[in-house]
């Protein structure tokens, strides 16, 4: 199903092979992104997961190890979790009007722009995932199975809090970041965005 916000602008020109109203649990309109943060949590712990303590804990060419690129993406989620019912309280001080179609677009548009992503490799989008109990963790070391379970169950607390949002405020409140006042779909893209620039940086162009 191609969810289209307005006239020319579908989200499937971000997010293809989309299909919307599987969890039941995130609205619509969040559910899209948040699929796709899923899947990009899964695909990481499926990169994870041949990696013993030692290998996990090296430190790579760029200066940093994976466990450092999984415990910022750890610590970003975290946060995000922490302080989002807390922007959408303050946020429904400010903003009285359901924002236009349009500004979700400008928002991913200047995401994009920020962090200017590649491709994800073909094999991410053939992950099937609509909630985060399903994410899973093939890791054997103990100690990596330990730190992966760790970033599940932030987004576990994570998607409980956006299931929560009314499509009402999923149109009308925001999300206030040290990137900038995000629509709650564009903070959702903006976490995937950032852990997926750490991960390529570090874990998959090391340079």
């Amino acid at each position: 199903m191609t969810l289209v916000l307005k006239k020319g602008f579908s989200l499937e020109k971000y997010f293809p092979l989309s299909r919307m109203n599987e969890t039941g649990m995130v609205t619509e309109i969040l559910e899209i992104f948040w699929k796709e943060k899923l899947r990009f949590a899964q695909y990481c712990f499926d990169e994870l997961a041949p990696l013993e303590a030692k290998s996990y804990v090296a430190i790579g060419p760029t200066g940093r190890s994976a466990d450092w690129t999984l415990q910022q993406m750890i610590s970003y989620d975290r946060n995000f979790s922490f302080f989002l019912p807390l922007s959408l309280r303050i946020s429904g001080f400010f903003f009285f009007n359901s924002f236009k179609d349009q500004e979700i677009e400008r928002d991913l548009e200047t995401i994009r722009d920020r962090y200017t992503p590649p491709a994800f490799p073909s094999h991410f989008w053939e992950i099937q995932i609509t909630k985060a109990a399903d994410l899973k963790i093939k890791a054997e070391d103990p100690f990596v199975k330990r730190q992966c379970e760790s970033w599940k169950e932030v987004l576990v607390r994570l998607e409980s809090k956006l299931s929560g949002i009314s499509e009402r405020d999923a149109y009308r409140k925001r999300y206030t970041s040290l990137t900038g006042i995000h629509t709650i779909s564009g903070a959702i893209n903006n976490s995937t965005e950032f852990c997926h620039y750490l991960w390529n940086l570090h874990m998959v162009n090391p340079t």
